[in-house]
C-alpha cells in the first residue's frame, strides 16, 4: 500500500513538472509585468512593434527592445530602449507637430520577489524600480513620456495562477521630473491582465485593462500637442493571444482599445520573446 501511494505521488509530480511553463507579462501587455523574475544567471529579450492611431490623422508606431538578466535569485534587471516615429496623414500637422522620429527614452528596472508562489499559496508578490533616462527629444513629441526630464517609479506587483490562468496585478507611482517652466502630474497607474492557457498546446488568451492618471495639467501646451483632449486619464483594454514556439521562445499578437480621448482609438501589436 505504501509503495502504491509513493509510486502515486511520484506520478502526479512529474506530471505536474511537465505541463508546468514559465510565465512572463512583459509581452504582449501594455503596462502589465510579472511578479516573476528572470531566473539567476539568465536573460530575456522581448522585440515588439506597436502600431497606435489616434484619430483619423495622427498615427504612432513603436518598435522596442528590452533585455532583461537574472542577477541573482529572486531580482533581475531590464533595459527598455523604445524607437518612436510619429506620422501625420495629409499635409500640415496635428496640435502644431508634424512627422517625427527618434529614440525614445532609456528605461531601467530592478524587480525583486519577496514572496514565491508555492502549490499550498500560489501567489508571488514584488517591488520594481523604474528609472526613465531622458533620451527623447521632448521637441518632436514623439510620447507623453518625452519631457526631457528623468523620471522614477515604483510598482508592486501580484501573480497569481488558478491553473490554466494565471492573474497579474499590478500598482505603481512615478514621480515625475519637471521641465522648466512647466508644472507636470506625478502618476498613479495601475493594470489588472490574465493569461489563459487553452486547451490547443502551447496558445495562452490574454486580456488586459491598464490605465494611469494624466501628467500634463489641462492647460499645457505641451499635452495639446500630444493628444487634442487631455483631460480624461489614459485607459485602454487589450485582448490578445501567445503562441510558444517552444519553451525558451514565443510570439505574440494584440489588439486594444483606448477607453478615454486621452488613449490611442485603437493599437494593433506583434512580438517575439526569447530566453537564453
Amino acid at each position: 500500500m505504501m509503495t502504491s501511494r509513493v509510486f502515486l505521488l511520484g506520478l502526479m509530480t512529474l506530471l505536474a513538472l511537465l505541463q508546468s511553463r514559465p510565465v512572463f507579462a512583459l509581452l504582449p501587455y501594455l503596462d502589465s509585468e510579472t511578479a516573476v523574475p528572470v531566473d539567476r544567471g539568465k536573460s530575456r529579450l522581448d522585440v515588439s512593434l506597436q502600431l497606435d492611431r489616434w484619430n483619423s490623422r495622427l498615427s504612432t508606431d513603436a518598435l522596442e527592445a528590452e533585455l532583461s538578466y537574472g542577477l541573482i535569485n529572486n531580482l533581475d534587471f531590464s533595459v527598455d530602449v523604445p524607437y518612436l516615429v510619429r506620422k501625420v496623414k495629409g499635409s500640415g500637422d496635428v496640435n502644431g507637430a508634424g512627422d517625427e522620429d527618434g529614440v525614445g527614452d532609456v528605461t531601467l528596472k530592478v524587480k525583486i520577489r519577496f514572496i514565491k508562489g508555492r502549490e499550498a499559496n500560489p501567489v508571488s508578490i514584488a517591488g520594481q524600480l523604474t528609472v526613465k533616462f531622458p533620451s527623447c527629444n521632448k521637441n518632436k513629441a514623439l510620447s507623453p513620456e518625452c519631457t526631457g526630464e528623468p523620471d522614477v517609479g515604483l510598482r508592486a506587483i501580484a501573480s497569481k495562477e488558478f491553473f490554466p490562468v494565471t492573474v497579474h496585478l499590478n500598482l505603481g507611482y512615478i514621480f515625475v521630473g519637471n521641465p522648466a517652466n512647466t508644472n507636470l502630474n506625478d502618476v498613479l497607474t495601475y493594470s489588472l491582465a490574465f493569461d489563459y492557457l487553452t486547451t490547443a498546446d502551447y496558445l495562452h488568451v490574454v486580456g488586459e485593462l491598464a490605465g494611469q492618471s494624466n501628467r500634463y495639467p489641462k492647460t499645457s501646451d505641451e499635452a495639446f500637442r500630444l493628444s487634442a483632449k487631455t483631460s480624461a486619464d489614459p485607459l485602454s483594454a487589450l485582448v490578445g493571444l501567445l503562441y510558444d514556439l517552444d519553451i525558451n521562445k514565443a510570439l505574440t499578437v494584440s489588439w486594444s482599445m483606448g477607453l478615454t480621448q486621452a488613449s490611442p482609438d485603437y493599437s494593433l501589436s506583434a512580438g517575439f520573446r526569447y530566453l537564453f
